[in-house]
């Protein structure tokens, strides 16, 4: 990464001699004002790769407009946290929840679900306390939990959806 910071400030502080020196309207001052803008420009960008790179593995967060549906084969395993802010073992369980959700990204998919910004997902899936979580095998098979589990719990039963979906008939995606 430092790398490719100092090859970017390097481009752009060339690119920048280059137009002062080929317009022939140097003014004194100029270049170096130039070049704060364009450090500043570069530093706004870096924080938005960072802001983007921070988000990559994080749970999905269903409203009240979203739609899910587990008819039939899915691509990846997924797991459905439905939970609410009031619930104490809820908020226990979310840095849980997001640490397994980084540790597999690219292999499940996790999302998270307030069942008061989206009522009518809880009322679809039988959510009648929080927490439930629901595993989904890329068959589309649903195994549902109720309550709280343990940093442990919640892993097997990740790395049983995930084991499920690696024996499922070569014909179902993946």
């Amino acid at each position: 990464m430092n790398v490719l910071k100092v090859f970017s400030f390097a481009a752009v502080t060339v690119a920048i001699a280059l137009t002062t020196a080929c317009s022939g309207k140097s003014k004194p001052g100029n270049a170096a004002e130039e070049l704060m803008s364009s450090s500043k420009e570069f530093e706004k960008a870096e924080a938005t790769m960072e802001n983007v790179n921070s988000s990559v593995g994080k749970p999905i967060e269903l409203g009240e407009n979203d739609i899910l549906e587990f008819d039939g084969p899915i691509p990846a395993p997924v797991v459905v946290d439905f939970s609410a802010s009031w619930c104490g073992p809820c908020r226990q369980m979310h840095p849980i929840f997001d640490k397994l959700s980084r540790k597999y990204h690219g292999q499940v998919r996790f999302i998270y679900v307030d069942i008061d910004k989206a009522p009518q997902l809880a009322k679809q899936y039988g959510v009648e306390a929080v927490p439930t979580l629901l595993f989904v095998d890329t068959k589309g098979q649903i195994h549902r939990q109720v309550g709280s589990m343990s940093e442990e719990e919640l892993e097997g039963s990740v790395q049983a959806i995930i084991n499920s979906s690696q024996t499922a008939p070569a014909n179902s995606p993946r």
